[in-house]
C-alpha cells in the first residue's frame, strides 16, 4: 500500500477537519436543543437538567478521555501499514467503551439515588432522580460513538458521522416536540419525554455508525486478526496508559468550570443567570476548536506512523493558525455583538449588563481557549498526553481559580471575578502547551535530521 502524496493529505486532512468540526458542532447541538425545550417547562425543569447533567459529566470525562487515545492508536497503525495493530486498537476500544459505559451507568445511577448527600434541592430531588435513570443509558451511545467516529475517520470516511449527527438532531428536535408535550400520537411524559428524547436520539446515531464502521470493514481486502483472538491486556493497558492523562486534563479543566457554577449559584439570580447564559454561548464556540484539535490528532498520528515527522509538523501548526485566525474573527464578532446576542437569551435588564461584560471576557479568552484545545490535539497526535494533564491542573487550580476567588470575594467582583480567573487559567494553560509544542517540534527535527543522515 503506497502512501498519499501531500496533494491527497491535503485533501483529507480538510474533509477531516470540516466534518469534525461539523460533528462536534452537532454534538452540542443536541444538548442546546434540550435545553431550550426544558426551559419552556419552568424553572424547575431547567434546574433539575442542570443538576442531573452535571453529576452525569463527571463519569462522561473519565470515559471520553480514555477513548479520545484512540485518536492516536488507530491512525498511528495506519499510518505505519499494521493493520493488525489498527484492528486489534479498535476492537479493545469497543471493549474498553463498554465496561466504562456500564461502569458509568452504574456509578451515575447510585449518585442519582444519593442526591440528599450532595444538598440537592428536596423540591427537585424526585424529578432529578427520574431524569437521572433515563439518561445513564445513554453511557453506551456515548463512549462508543467518539470510538466508532475514529474507526470511520481514519479509514478515510469523516462524513458519516456528519450524516449521523444531522439526523440524530432532526430526530431529536421532533421527539423532544413529541415526547414532551405528547404531540403526534406520542404520551405527553412532561420533563422525562426531553431525556427519553436524548436517548433515543443518541442510540439512533449509534447504530447508524455501527452500520457504517462493518460495511467499511466488510470491503476491506482482508482483516488479519479475529476479535476473538485480540491480546486485550495488552491493547487495553494502552488505551489507558495514554487515555487517562487526558481524562485527568479534562476533569482539570472542567471541573474549573464547575466549582465556579457552583460559587455563581449562590450569587445574585441576575449573576447566576448570566453566568449559565455565557458558559453556554462559550461551549458552543469551543466546538469548532474541539473539531480541529481532534482532526489534528488524527492527521499527526497518522503522518507519525508514516515517519513523515516535517508533515506532521507543518499541519499541526497549520491547525493552530487557523484556530487563531477563527478565534480572533469570533472574538471580534461576539465583542460587537455581545448585547443582541445576550439578548436573545434574556428580557433582564441587569442579567443583560452583566452578561455583556462576561460575554467580553469570554471574547478575550476564546484566544486561549482555542489554542489550548488545538495544541491538546497536536500533542495527542505525537503521542505526548501526561504533560497535559500536568499543565491543565497548574493553570486552572493554581493560577486560574485562585485569582477567580481573590477578585470575586476579596474584591467584591463577583461572578466577574470568577470569569477573569477562568480567562487567566486557559491563558495559563495556553502558554504551557505552546512552550511543550515548540519544544516537541525541536525534538522531532532534530530527531529527523539524524534519521535522514543514517
Amino acid at each position: 500500500m503506497k502512501m498519499e502524496t501531500e496533494s491527497e493529505i491535503k485533501k483529507t486532512y480538510w474533509n477531516t477537519v470540516i466534518h469534525s468540526v461539523v460533528t462536534f458542532m452537532g454534538q452540542s447541538t443536541m444538548q442546546l436543543v434540550d435545553l431550550l425545550f426544558c426551559g419552556k417547562l419552568g424553572s424547575q425543569a431547567s434546574a433539575t437538567v442542570g443538576t442531573a447533567t452535571s453529576f452525569y459529566a463527571w463519569f462522561m470525562i473519565i470515559g471520553i478521555g480514555l477513548v479520545l487515545s484512540l485518536e492516536y492508536w488507530i491512525p498511528h497503525s495506519l499510518g505505519q501499514k499494521d493493520e493488525k495493530r489498527a484492528h486489534s486498537y479498535y476492537y479493545a476500544g469497543v471493549l474498553v467503551a463498554v465496561f466504562v459505559s456500564l461502569f458509568s451507568t452504574i456509578g451515575f445511577w447510585f449518585i442519582s439515588q444519593n442526591t440528599t448527600l450532595f444538598g440537592i434541592n428536596p423540591e427537585i430531588q424526585s424529578s432529578v432522580v427520574s431524569f437521572s435513570h433515563i439518561i445513564a443509558l445513554s453511557y453506551l451511545p456515548v463512549f462508543l460513538i467518539p470510538t466508532l467516529r475514529v474507526e470511520l475517520q481514519a479509514r478515510g470516511y469523516p462524513h458519516d458521522t456528519t450524516y449521523a449527527f444531522i439526523v440524530g438532531n432532526i430526530l431529536n428536535v421532533f421527539l423532544n416536540w413529541a415526547l414532551i408535550h405528547g404531540y403526534a400520537g406520542f404520551p405527553a411524559l412532561g420533563l422525562n419525554g426531553c431525556a427519553w428524547a436524548n436517548l433515543i436520539s443518541r442510540f439512533a446515531i449509534l447504530f447508524y455508525l455501527w452500520a457504517r464502521v462493518n460495511y467499511v470493514r466488510s470491503k476491506l481486502p482482508s482483516i488479519p486478526v479475529h476479535w476473538k483472538n485480540v491480546p486485550y491486556m495488552e491493547y487495553i493497558t494502552k488505551i489507558i496508559h495514554m487515555g487517562l492523562p487526558t481524562s485527568f486534563q479534562m476533569l482539570f479543566e472542567m471541573g474549573a468550570f464547575i466549582i465556579v457554577s457552583m460559587l455563581a449559584a449562590q450569587l445574585a439570580p441576575s449573576q447566576n443567570a448570566a453566568h449559565v447564559i455565557t458558559i453556554s454561548i462559550a461551549s458552543f464556540l469551543f466546538m469548532v476548536p474541539l473539531g480541529l484539535g481532534s482532526a489534528a490528532a488524527l492527521t499527526l498520528s497518522k503522518l507519525n506512523g508514516e515517519k513523515r515527522k516535517p508533515l506532521a509538523i507543518k499541519y499541526g501548526n497549520q491547525t493552530f493558525h487557523l484556530g487563531l485566525l477563527y478565534a480572533v474573527i469570533g472574538s471580534s464578532l461576539l465583542i460587537i455583538f455581545r448585547e443582541p446576542v445576550f439578548r436573545i437569551y434574556s428580557n433582564d435588564p441587569e442579567t443583560i449588563k452583566i452578561g455583556g461584560t462576561l460575554l467580553f471576557i469570554a471574547a478575550v479568552f476564546q484566544l486561549g481557549d482555542v489554542s489550548q484545545v488545538i495544541l491538546s490535539g497536536c500533542l495527542r497526535g505525537f503521542g505526548k498526553t501526561k504533560i497535559q494533564a500536568v499543565i491543565n491542573a497548574f493553570g486552572h487550580w493554581v493560577i486560574g481559580l485562585p485569582i477567580g476567588l481573590y477578585l470575586g470575594y476579596h474584591l467584591h467582583m463577583g461572578v466577574i471575578g470568577f470569569w477573569v480567573g477562568l480567562s487567566s487559567g486557559l491563558f495559563s494553560v495556553a502558554l504551557g502547551l505552546y512552550i511543550y509544542w515548540r519544544r516537541t517540534i525541536r525534538e522531532k527535527i532534530v530527531a529527523n535530521a539524524i534519521e535522514v543522515q543514517i
